[in-house]
């Protein structure tokens, strides 16, 4: 015989409480965004900052999730700046025009580091000419590799002894 059978009352509140607790644990999404601080330093000692968000790649989701299994264990910790400013799409793979010369090249965050569910890269790009930056993005190598994150904004024109601090954050998650 049964629980069902020897106590109906009993097996009522369960079937109750069980319904409860499955529409209590509601499905939880965990978002990756991208924000990004900008500082230019002009060779006057002039300083301008802003920030922004960016639009998370699809390249990069699907690295994270492989970080996560352990199928990869290459850091998003290089950031490129470049020319372009076609509009960004999560297909996109690469920078439209990534700058290669005059102190603009992919750089890397020898430091980076996590404070709770943030991850910050941070990098200084020491310009030795002329320019027209108006694209970032987040790799994981030196050259090619996997891109996590890109954005376009309004043109940032540096010189012969500018330097620009890109500093971004990735959170996961919610902010806390």
């Amino acid at each position: 015989m049964s629980n069902d059978a020897r106590n109906p009352i009993l097996s009522a509140i369960w079937d109750g409480l069980t319904r409860r607790l499955h529409l209590s644990a509601a499905p939880q999404t965990v978002p990756v965004r991208g924000h990004i601080h900008f500082k230019h330093v002009q060779a006057d000692g002039s300083v301008r900052e802003f920030d922004l968000d960016n639009l998370i790649m699809d390249a990069g989701e699907d690295e994270v999730a492989q970080l996560v299994c352990g199928v990869a264990a290459t850091a998003f910790d290089y950031i490129a700046i470049g020319t372009d400013d076609t509009a960004p799409d999560d297909s996109q793979t690469a920078l439209g025009a990534e700058i290669t010369t005059n102190g603009g090249s992919r750089t890397q965050d020898g430091s980076t580091g996590t404070s709770g569910n943030v991850a910050t890269i941070d990098v200084t790009f020491n310009f030795t000419g002329s320019l027209a930056i108006k694209e970032v993005g987040l790799f994981n190598a030196a050259s090619n590799g996997d891109m996590l994150a890109r954005q376009v904004f309004s043109v940032i024109n540096v010189g012969d002894g500018d330097a620009l601090t890109v500093t971004w954050n990735i959170t996961v998650g919610t902010a806390r």
